[in-house]
């Protein structure tokens, strides 16, 4: 990549807010500028690269190349830049931390985060909201959430990754995956999972009966164990005491679906914790 001996700092962070945002309006809104402010700091960022980093196209923007190699190092100098000012003015200067986290990752995932922030930060309070990632982005967007776990399509460049997982049929016996029509109980139409169900069934012109569409994973859990109801979940948020089926012959592939960390603002730490840092610690689960 070819380089001037300049990079802003800002400009950087707006870099990234747009990375992790998808788009300029989402971005504005979470830096607190306008859209128009925002499109003339890219491009005195790219100007001051000599890089294109953004591909315009009538769908929005998607990153080049060289935007691609840019973000790793942009996370890493913001997050550094973040590091320094908290120990200046010393740890523990925030007390309290919003998250937000899908319903279905709540149960495996917030207590692994709530203990690590402890660790971290003692004397940290928190606050949890669970709900869909589209409604968690939004949240994200009006600052009333400091830090979210979301899922996003694969290749996506927003947040920082923390694993993959593959989407898996589940209900308590094989023969209800064959009934017809094929009773299902999915989370609601946002999710790419439902989506992909009900566009494949329909392709292949499979019946379907949808019995229930909710937000609420342990609702979908209970109808799968009871044998009222086939569900999609993905593989790590799926119960260990009901059967779970990967490519069930006739029905639609599922997708993967990518779990990351995102803070609000394009800020790459809290208090001295880095997203690198909690994504990791997630990991392992």
């Amino acid at each position: 990549m070819k380089t001037n001996n300049k990079m802003d700092f800002e400009l950087l962070k707006t870099f990234i807010a747009v990375v992790d945002n998808g788009s300029l309006t989402r971005a504005a809104g979470q830096v607190f500028r306008s859209q128009s402010a925002i499109s003339m700091q890219i491009k005195r960022l790219e100007s001051q690269l000599g890089n294109t980093l953004f591909i315009r196209d009538g769908k929005g923007l998607i990153l080049s190349n060289d935007g691609k190699a840019l973000v790793p190092y942009a996370r890493r100098l913001l997050s550094l830049h973040d590091e320094a000012l908290n120990s200046l003015k010393g740890n523990n200067t925030h007390t309290h931390i919003r998250i937000g986290c899908p319903d279905d990752y709540a149960c495996k995932l917030l207590p692994i985060l709530i203990k690590f922030l402890r660790k971290k930060l003692p004397k940290i309070k928190i606050s949890v909201v669970t709900s869909n990632s589209n409604e968690l982005r939004k949240r994200l967007d009006n600052g009333e959430l400091d830090l979210t776990i979301l899922t996003r399509s694969p290749n996506g460049n927003e947040g920082v990754l923390v694993y993959q997982d593959q989407g898996v049929w589940v209900c308590n016996n094989e023969d209800m995956l064959n009934k017809r029509p094929i009773v299902l109980a999915l989370f609601e139409s946002s999710c790419k999972f439902h989506s992909t169900v009900i566009d494949g069934l329909e392709k292949r012109n499979i019946k379907y009966d949808l019995l229930l569409e909710t937000s609420n994973s342990n609702v979908l859990v209970e109808l799968a164990r009871t044998g009222q109801a086939v569900t999609v979940l993905s593989s790590r948020a799926a119960p260990t005491d009901v059967p779970i089926f990967e490519d069930p012959k006739g029905l639609p592939a599922l997708p993967v679906a990518e779990i990351i960390v995102s803070f609000s603002g394009a800020n790459q730490s809290f208090s001295g914790v880095s997203l690198q840092e909690i994504a990791q610690s997630l990991n392992g689960y």
